[in-house]
């Protein structure tokens, strides 16, 4: 198994139509390949998405008609109906043989084969594309914004990055971390961030349902607001739907990791201190606001 070989059953494993062995040598593969293993995940997730959102139902009177009448003239040799479903140029002489052949029968049943091929092609697409245009359902029905990092890059562009009052104001760092434990039972760390001061606290509606303290810091001589929205990794699992960056906790496994993620043309820095969850955003490049988180000890 290659990784070539594993995107083309991808498919037949995904709709349990692949054999044992190719099960069993497919997931072998998936075990040292992440891109495969990415991909699965994500087409494992999208047919589980319409299969929830698309209940399975009966096709109206006329598309059965209509797809009845074509089969029977297929089955009939009826050229002319085949020609309008594929047309492609033949040859006269490729149709002689055919005849000479005397096997219209054979012709047929791939003709059926391939129109029903298509046609579940055609169907997959069309569903995909309506349950990705379908943005009017609740936060649940929306994978990307359900994403730490996403949803705090709609935060910062709901607010135009612009400075929002504090629910707890202060310029200590010690006291801001004795209010969130004395208050809401969070023991984290308020980091220091060179060339900007401190504001204090914005409890925060995160999602519908999940409340998480907003760090606010500002820089008063170039007129910019930096967002830093720190989460209980434990909380953020309990939340319904509501999950990290997974390229992002894969990158962060010491104290000074971070990754930086690209979201609206907007660059959010995450990073992992103790069971803490950081996710900070501003108008700066990332690698330039990470560099100025003093504890992640980053030099650009």
């Amino acid at each position: 198994m290659d990784r070539k070989k594993a995107l083309q059953i991808l498919p037949a494993i995904i709709d349990n139509e692949a054999s044992s062995e190719e099960q069993a040598a497919f997931f072998d593969f998936i075990e040292v390949d992440d891109v495969v293993k990415k991909e699965y995940e994500n087409s494992l997730k999208i047919k589980q998405l319409i299969k929830k959102k698309y209940k399975r139902a009966k096709a109206p009177e006329h598309l059965s008609h209509r797809i009845n009448t074509i089969i029977s003239a297929l089955g009939e040799g009826d050229t002319e109906t085949d020609s309008n479903i594929y047309p492609l140029k033949r040859s006269s002489q490729s149709t002689t043989n055919i005849t000479q052949k005397g096997n219209p029968q054979g012709t047929n049943k791939s003709t059926i084969l391939r129109y029903f091929t298509a046609a579940a092609v055609v169907l997959f697409i069309t569903l995909v594309t309506i349950q990705l245009l379908d943005r009017t359902g609740s936060y649940e029905e929306r994978i990307a914004e359900l994403i730490v990092e996403n949803v705090a890059a709609e935060h910062f562009l709901k607010a135009n990055g612009q400075f929002i009052e504090p629910h707890f104001g202060t310029h200590s760092l010690s006291e801001a971390e004795e209010y969130l434990s004395a208050h809401f039972g969070l023991n984290i760390t308020v980091p220091q961030i060179t060339g900007a001061q401190f504001e204090g606290i914005v409890m925060a509606d995160f999602v519908d349902g999940y409340q998480t303290p907003l760090l606010e810091y500002t820089q008063p001589e170039i007129g910019e607001t930096i967002f830093l929205f720190a989460f209980d990794v434990a909380k953020v699992y309990e939340t319904s739907g509501l999950k990290r960056l997974e390229y992002a906790v894969d990158a962060c496994n010491t104290h000074h990791d971070f990754y930086v993620a690209e979201i609206n043309n907007h660059h959010v820095v995450s990073w992992l201190w103790d069971d803490t969850w950081y996710s900070a955003i501003s108008n700066h490049n990332g690698y330039d606001l990470a560099s100025l988180v003093e504890p992640l000890q980053y030099s650009r």
